[in-house]
């Protein structure tokens, strides 16, 4: 196994770890570029003040046992995560993974991201608004400023998303016309459009902190817009279950039934994206 940190912004403490599978030597064959490895961007969730330990580590050993070459984004928190800095965040990691493709062992055709509860709304932000103006003036911005200018030339749009209990839409806050234009600017279900990513969703019925309905609102957004999608309603589990089995829980008798299987369904699902590409 490789393993090593990129920083994206030192000053908001961003950064990108890589868990990949070892390259093989000079002697061994297939090489890396011969047979290069899916990417899942894991973005844990956290509420935009910490990142989950228990949507990390668990979920990139998850996707390493299923052939995946996994990064995890720990993205802008606390005084930092306004708009567009997370978003940012997760661009320049799609656009770096892409750049670097070759050295990390990656098909740069099939860059996924993943988030949960926060991070899903990290994930679902760049998959919704990549193409933003906004968006990409901040990023270009930030890279000129960093001398890493150099990827844009490489695209920020992820092949595919999986949304894990995805907070996706603000229309619950409340406050003045301010803080309601600011919220609306990061709301994704109103932001799909049909060059939105395909992406796979999944919630839990028992959620008690973002409303299930979120997820449904957001596919329902998806297939008006005519993007692919698979979306999963377990109808038991609470929210932040993460990988929903003993690598995050060693109490299996608490765990609720079926969850854990969108471990096995969104892997299958992201591959048989990757192999329509």
């Amino acid at each position: 196994m490789r393993h090593f940190t990129v920083d994206l912004n030192r000053e908001r403490s961003a950064t990108l770890e890589a868990v990949l599978f070892d390259a093989p030597s000079p002697e061994e064959q297939p090489t890396p570029l011969e047979h290069p490895r899916p990417a899942v961007i894991i973005a844990p969730g956290g509420g935009y003040m910490m990142l989950s330990q228990r949507e990390s580590d668990p979920v990139a050993v998850a996707f390493l046992r299923r052939g995946f070459n996994v990064f995890v984004l720990r993205y802008s928190l606390r005084e930092h995560a306004a708009y567009p800095n997370p978003a940012i965040d997760a661009a320049q990691a799609v656009r770096w993974i892409r750049a670097h493709a070759g050295e990390v062992g990656v098909d740069p055709r099939q860059v996924n991201l993943l988030g949960f509860s926060a991070g899903g709304h990290v994930a679902a932000l760049l998959g919704t608004h990549w193409n933003r103006d906004d968006l990409v003036a901040a990023e270009r911005a930030e890279y000129e400023a960093t001398g890493r200018g150099d990827l844009l030339r490489h695209g920020s749009r992820p092949d595919a998303l999986v949304i894990c209990y995805g907070a996706l839409s603000v229309d619950w806050v409340d406050g003045d016309e301010e803080i309601l234009r600011t919220a609306a600017r990061v709301d994704c279900i109103s932001a799909v459009t049909g060059e939105t990513p395909p992406a796979f969703v999944w919630t839990t019925g028992q959620d008690e902190v973002v409303p299930p309905s979120q997820s449904l609102r957001f596919v329902t957004a998806l297939a008006e817009a005519g993007v692919p999608f698979e979306y999963h309603h377990f109808q038991w589990g609470c929210h932040g279950l993460s990988t929903a089995d003993e690598l995050c829980d060693a109490d299996r008798e608490s765990l609720p039934v079926n969850v854990a299987s969108w471990v096995d369904l969104a892997a299958n699902w992201l591959r048989k994206i990757g192999e329509e590409k």
